[in-house]
């Protein structure tokens, strides 16, 4: 129910529960709640400071990230940002639902620091005594809950200074997602030990259960068998109790887990690891299309089949490319400094005229990136075939980085550890129906994804 006015000050409010918001939230659809302390500080004006980067926040959906730049006010430095939109709405005591339009994220990479903007602007909702920039709203005691429903959509409550509801958060259990931000442990299925420790112990188990049949966990917590070659991601999650959720990977205790294919323990073998799979949002490809693109900038294919044209290989920052002779730059970074230096600023493909035929802006990559956890593991796997059936094992091996933004993949690229290797194909090309498959990937080859974060260990899970 969507009201005219609501308001945190009634009895309602300071005497509500967390069991009580829980089941408010669980009622719109809610399946994960987070929590953030409030600073002192934290108002309408300054904005509350989420986290340094946004692969802090991974768990938080917002619209698509658009950039801009604007002259400071406190220097004479061009201040850069990025905003996103949240899909957000504040609930009361009540239940009843008030949206907030012009929620947003922030992020100022020349800091860096994500902020929560907007919130109270175009809102029915009566949180300004809480909230305002003035002296009583900077009371110490007040928490941030954020409801994240399967539909993308945020349901926001403020904890008032001194409620019961204040209370409670002070004891609660969470498990740890962000440097700045809690997950709530409404299940209390986390140990009471740190996440990594934990993370460390389930995989033990996995390890120790052997050759595993390929399986698939349902939306309704069910197993099934896994058919498809390409079960180990699935089994893994069936094993670690994580259901598909359309989710580029799973989340366990907050960290995002990737198995990877190998021919033998100790990891030997492995494929270099897909990042992401952008299509490119400007130049030539755009303008002329796909199609055109790789009939410019493609080669016939190498197999000798006919009239097929391909636009592929390994495409380095710096470098012109043999076969499709483009050049890939990145405009608008200071590799010296890793910084951005233009708000617009993208990964581009240039041909010999300094020409733009394809590029991705910043704005799009960051979107990309932050769906990435800044805390990752990586577990080799073996898979074979029994009786027709995919079995897998997962080693002892595993490998766990912590700590990652958007700046270091740009980094990386510069180094030559992250590329460009397009998959692109058209067929019947000389045809007025061509047909194309396309596939942009950004990849890294998994000896060089220590350059991702800013600390990378190798850990035996059975130590």
């Amino acid at each position: 129910m969507v009201s005219d006015q609501g308001t945190y000050d009634t009895p309602s409010a300071q005497g509500i529960s967390l069991d009580n918001v829980t089941r408010i939230m669980q009622n719109l659809g809610v399946s994960d709640i987070y929590v953030k302390q409030l600073a002192p500080n934290d108002n309408s004006k300054n904005q509350p400071y989420l986290g340094g980067h946004l692969t802090d926040l991974p768990f938080i959906p917002t619209g698509e990230i658009t950039a801009s730049a604007t002259d400071s006010k406190k220097n004479s430095k061009t201040r850069i940002k990025y905003q996103a939109s949240l899909d957000l709405s504040w609930v009361d005591a009540e239940g009843t639902v008030y949206p907030a339009p012009h929620s947003k994220l922030i992020y100022y990479p020349q800091y860096p620091e994500v902020r929560f903007s907007g919130f109270l602007r175009g809102s029915k909702v009566d949180a300004s005594k809480w909230m305002a920039p003035e002296k009583q709203g900077r009371s110490e005691g007040r928490w941030l809950i954020l409801g994240v429903a399967k539909d993308e959509k945020i349901y926001a409550y403020l904890a008032t200074p001194e409620s019961t509801l204040s209370i409670e958060l002070g004891k609660a259990d969470y498990i740890e997602v962000s440097p700045k931000i809690w997950k709530l442990d409404v299940l209390h299925t986390a140990p009471k030990v740190s996440t990594r420790d934990a993370l460390i112990s389930k995989l033990m188990e996995i390890h120790q259960m052997g050759w595993i049949p390929s399986q698939k966990l349902t939306s309704d917590m069910i197993f099934e068998p896994y058919k498809a070659p390409n079960g180990g991601g699935y089994t893994l999650e069936a094993m670690l109790g994580v259901s598909p959720n359309g989710i580029a990977e799973p989340d366990y205790l907050g960290w995002e887990v990737k198995q990877f294919g190998v021919t033998k323990f100790p990891t030997t073998g492995s494929k270099p690891t897909t990042l992401m799979t952008p299509e490119p949002n400007g130049g030539y490809y755009t303008t002329a299309g796909a199609i055109e693109f790789v009939k410019a900038y493609g080669y016939p294919d190498k197999s000798g089949k006919e009239d097929r044209i391909n636009f592929g290989g390994k495409h380095l920052v710096g470098q012109v490319q043999n076969l499709t002779n483009l050049r890939m730059e990145l405009v608008g970074f200071d590799a010296e400094t890793s910084s951005i230096t233009d708000a617009s600023g993208a990964i581009a493909l240039l041909d010999n005229k300094g020409e733009v035929t394809a590029s991705w802006s910043f704005a799009k990559i960051m979107d990309h990136w932050k769906r990435k956890h800044s805390q990752a593991v990586y577990i080799p796997c073996m898979r074979r075939t029994v009786a027709g059936v995919h079995q897998y094992h997962y080693g002892k091996d595993v490998e766990l980085g912590t700590g990652t933004n958007f700046e270091m993949i740009l980094s990386a690229m510069h180094l030559g550890t992250v590329y460009y290797d397009p998959g692109i194909k058209v067929e019947h090309a000389s045809t007025e129906k061509p047909k194309i498959k396309r596939r942009s990937q950004f990849r890294v080859n998994h000896k060089h994804l220590d350059t991702l974060y800013k600390s990378y260990d190798f850990v035996d899970v059975a130590v």
